[in-house]
């Protein structure tokens, strides 16, 4: 991991527009058991023993839950920091 974990949970990588229909969120970055496909739209694999954020919620009642690769959140965090400079 390039960056602190609160730094990947506050990113902002979605936009801070998570699908309004999502309940509960819970943001955390974790070390993956298994592997996980990146929802971001790169679709890689995030293999096991990697770092990813998860994102959790509920929507109609039912758990969901997704998974984003540290180095696609790496790339936006360096780019917002390029432009900030």
């Amino acid at each position: 991991m390039k960056y602190k974990p609160e730094e990947y949970i506050d990113s902002g990588f979605y936009g801070g527009d998570m699908d309004s229909d999502i309940e509960n969120i819970k943001s955390k970055v974790v070390k993956c058991r298994k592997p996980h496909r990146c929802v971001c739209g790169c679709e890689t694999e995030i293999g096991k023993g990697d770092y990813a954020l998860l994102e959790s919620g509920f929507t109609d009642g039912k758990p969901v839950s997704v998974y984003t690769s540290t180095q696609c959140i790496d790339k936006w965090l360096d780019e917002i920091s390029v432009k900030e400079a």
